[in-house]
């Protein structure tokens, strides 16, 4: 999550509960991964130059490329938007994600899902936001029939503004949440959109 130094680092635990500063020894050499959702955008790329290189290493025969697969969406991605909509198990069915859409494509915002939801195949595991699915970091995300376990607060909690609709008023997602409406989101939603459309 942070460089301190050239061998000292930061790094979640926990479930994100904790932070752990973890010092490498100088030799081997350090390998580490990095969660793009603490870092910020540094910028729009250079002019780097692409080489390419050739090996004399023998290819494994018993492993070989078949293909590759790429979803392809005409929605914002869901770990570089600005503005995500996620449903959760509140939402009832795959027919009813489809107001998720709807309020997303109103904000111009990614679609996510907790993983409840996914699990119940309401959506593909590839809008799972949370610590086994993806951890993101919009200026606003907006949590709808999403009770809050901690493994989902886990891939959020770097969003700049979180916004939760839920009937629970004890749900703990409004423990995090900078703006919390309680009701049916079958009732919010729609009003949410009337305002919405006067501002366009």
């Amino acid at each position: 999550m942070k460089v301190v130094d050239a061998h000292t680092f930061e790094r979640p635990m926990y479930a994100g509960n904790a932070i752990v500063t973890v010092k490498a020894p100088a030799t081997p050499c350090i390998v580490a991964t990095v969660r793009t959702a603490s870092w910020q955008e540094c910028g729009s790329g250079g002019a780097g130059e692409i080489t390419t290189v050739s090996t004399d290493a023998t290819i494994p025969q018993h492993t070989r490329f078949v293909e590759l697969k790429a979803e392809k969406s005409d929605r914002p991605d869901l770990q570089s938007a600005p503005r995500v909509v996620s449903g959760g198990r509140g939402v009832g069915s795959k027919e009813n994600f489809a107001v998720i859409y709807k309020l997303a494509d109103k904000l111009g915002a990614a679609v996510g899902a907790s993983r409840a939801a996914v699990d119940a195949g309401f959506v593909p595991n590839d809008l799972q936001v949370g610590q086994t699915g993806k951890i993101i970091a919009p200026d606003l995300y907006v949590a709808v029939g999403i009770s809050g376990a901690i493994q989902h607060l886990t891939g959020i909690k770097d969003a700049r503004t979180i916004v939760a609709i839920n009937k629970d008023a004890d749900a703990p997602i409004f423990q995090v949440a900078d703006i919390g409406l309680v009701g049916d989101l079958f009732q919010i939603l729609p009003e949410l959109e009337k305002e919405l459309d006067k501002l366009e």
